[in-house]
């Protein structure tokens, strides 16, 4: 039976700010003044009384959908979500294969652009591998961050640096400093060396970046114990974007002691930013990232896409 008058006239109002205007459950329940359970009871009987319908006919559709709630909810200005394969890693593949063509594509060849670090570099790495053709490009690339000692080539900035101005036809500047250094001091001194000058010059001309979205904890872990003790737990850490830990609400996490080499947030924020995210990234940590108010392109799997959307 279709519900009193008043009734229906609350789940119209609590629907629409589901919907269409991609608020939570929590900040609808704030809104109109009601408990949080009590809104997934009006959404569920929207649905059951037929004053929402959801039809999921062409995952097109679907992702169009997605998209404009995950703009709307996070202010970020693109969304690009790629469909989910048979497994994980053929996901994250056609993911860096994306954003491989995006990023290097013919109205970006002459840009000056920053690479970070994580798995999802070293994918659009690969794919770069695999291509036959070289492309015609006057712009530079660069490391965002220093490297680590690890036996993964996904936290060989230079590396991947080399690969992809091979492939792209950039000319390459790289990094020969470690991105965590032993004291606060340490990082001083190297702020005022010649090899950093030239790379900070690199950054603030820096017209484009492409980082890689981190759980917290993750692996490696970047010797997080030394030099935030416990920080990153007591201050709930979800993710991580280079070297920078933050929470579920976008809040860097600073160490006992600033130790790592890497681009400075209020620069990076200047670039036209965008993040991979990978299949075994948490819902989280994406929402956490997109909050840093740094990312202006994010591109992640279809499935990852809905649990961002649904966060509570």
């Amino acid at each position: 039976m279709i519900p009193a008058d008043k009734k229906v006239e609350r789940m119209l109002t609590v629907a629409r700010m589901y919907y269409e205007q991609g608020k939570t459950q929590n900040e609808i329940a704030s809104a109109i003044g009601v408990s949080r359970p009590l809104v997934s009871v009006l959404l569920t009987e929207a649905r059951e009384c037929g004053i929402v319908t959801i039809t999921v006919n062409d995952i097109r559709v679907t992702a169009e959908l997605l998209t404009e709630r995950l703009r709307a909810r996070f202010g970020v200005e693109r969304v690009v979500i790629i469909p989910d394969e048979d497994i994980d890693d053929n996901t994250n593949k056609a993911l860096a294969a994306r954003a491989y063509a995006e990023i290097f594509s013919s109205e970006n060849e002459n840009a000056r652009l920053g690479v970070g670090w994580g798995s999802m570099l070293d994918k659009m790495a690969s794919y770069a591998e695999s291509l036959a053709d070289v492309k015609k490009g006057d712009g530079r690339i660069f490391p965002l961050v220093g490297g680590i000692n690890s036996v993964i080539r996904s936290y060989h900035t230079n590396e991947l640096v080399r690969i992809l101005a091979l492939k792209s036809g950039k000319r390459p500047a790289f990094l020969y400093i470690p991105a965590l250094l032993d004291t606060n001091a340490d990082l001083e001194l190297t702020k005022r060396t010649e090899p950093y000058a030239l790379i900070e010059k690199e950054w603030r001309a820096m017209e484009q970046a492409v980082v890689s979205l981190s759980n917290f904890p993750s692996y490696p872990d970047l010797g997080v114990k030394s030099f935030y003790g416990d920080r990153l737990t007591e201050r709930h850490a979800v993710g991580r974007i280079l070297a920078y830990y933050f929470d579920v609400n976008g809040r860097i996490i600073r160490p006992q002691e600033e130790t790592a080499l890497q681009i400075p947030i209020d620069i990076l924020r200047c670039a036209q930013v965008t993040a991979l995210c990978s299949g075994q990234v948490k819902p989280e940590a994406v929402a956490g990232a997109l909050r840093l108010g740094i990312i202006n392109t994010v591109m992640l799997p279809f499935g990852l896409a809905a649990r961002v959307a649904d966060m509570q």
